[in-house]
């Protein structure tokens, strides 16, 4: 049985392809400026973040505005674990930058931001079907700060649940950041 959210993965994936790298430059700075200043005026120092894959959201810049970044690191694709830690990195699997070194099973941050292909008012996110976030999303301590990070256009109505599906706090874009239920104060 074909996966049902197949053709949403590639319409959300060839929309962000679509824009020119200089317009998600721009949009990736856009964007870190909004999660900059939310951790400024909150008085976090560390976000859990990741290293763009392709046309995705670059969250670097959080790094030259002060916050400490962790990345994750493939631990295990089956059953999918992702360990935790900062640069250098190196080489890992699909093309992406790792830590070398990922001592964190859970990383020790006072803000996650996860990607997606799409993410949805009511929190949720359409990844790339490998179940890596699902897994650490339902590891995360109640009441941990997640933000989804991505592109306005990767934005929609709803996307359809799954039982297994974490739900995020919020997702941040380059217009700035939508909370599904607003972090206490």
């Amino acid at each position: 049985m074909p996966d049902p959210k197949a053709a949403l993965r590639r319409h959300f994936r060839d929309l962000r392809d679509a824009q020119a790298p200089e317009l998600r430059a721009a949009w990736s700075e856009a964007a870190c400026g909004h999660i900059a200043a939310f951790a400024r005026a909150r008085g976090l120092r560390t976000a859990a973040a990741f290293w763009p894959l392709g046309s995705e959201i670059d969250l670097r810049p959080l790094a030259e505005a002060g916050l400490d970044l962790l990345f994750p690191r493939v631990v295990s694709r089956r059953p999918p674990v992702l360990a935790w830690g900062a640069p250098p990195m190196g080489a890992g699997p699909w093309g992406l930058q790792e830590p070398l070194d990922a001592p964190h099973a859970l990383p020790p941050a006072d803000l996650v931001l996860v990607p997606g292909l799409a993410f949805d008012a009511a929190g949720r996110r359409l990844g790339y079907g490998g179940g890596f976030y699902d897994a650490f999303l339902a590891a995360l301590p109640p009441g941990t700060l997640t933000l989804g990070a991505g592109f306005a256009l990767q934005r929609c109505d709803a996307l359809p649940p799954d039982p297994w599906d974490g739900l995020l706090g919020g997702f941040a874009d380059e217009r700035g950041i939508a909370w599904r239920t607003p972090p206490a104060p």
